[in-house]
């Protein structure tokens, strides 16, 4: 099951030098989700629009990237706040057992013994691991990600370890 639509991998943070480089963050785990790109769709609120890429070098914590037809820093700056993104199609193939919050979020939540418990809504990074939000109607049940036992993106379903006081 393979969501359509875009994900963030980065947001332009503004010009860089004098040539229309523009400074952008990194807005991803998987760096190669912004180095293996040629070209993005910067998006601010409802207006997106496509830009290719000229090349993409790494800067300390973040990347400088020149865009075709973007050659001073004026032009850059207009796009300062914009986010870059790419569709889901495009993102770099994850390892087996790996996934993208996108791929996580709307699953079905179940329980080893089969009880359903909800669909992830959101997920929170805590540094240690990640906590799945997951809601069936008012009920919200905090579950960290290290209680998954199984996930099939095709059917759509989460299984979940459940201990005492978790639900």
């Amino acid at each position: 099951m393979r969501k359509e639509g875009y994900a963030i991998v980065s947001k332009i943070l503004g010009p860089f030098g004098v040539g229309g480089e523009a400074k952008c963050s990194i807005e991803t785990d998987v760096p190669e989700n912004i180095t293996k790109q040629k070209g993005f769709y910067l998006r601010r609120g409802n207006r997106r629009i496509y830009m290719e890429v000229e090349y993409i070098r790494p800067h300390h914590r973040s990347f400088i990237i020149k865009f075709k037809g973007l050659n001073t820093p004026e032009a850059v700056k207009f796009f300062k706040g914009w986010f870059l993104e790419v569709k889901y199609e495009d993102l770099v193939p994850l390892e087996d057992g790996e996934f993208y919050w996108f791929e996580i979020v709307g699953l079905e939540v179940y329980s080893t013994e089969g009880e359903f418990i909800g669909v992830v809504e959101d997920i929170m990074a805590t540094g240690a691991h990640d906590i799945y939000v997951v809601r069936d109607g008012e009920r919200e049940v905090l579950i960290p990600s290290v209680f998954t036992e199984e996930i099939d993106k095709d059917t759509g379903r989460m299984v979940v370890r459940i201990i005492e006081g978790m639900l």
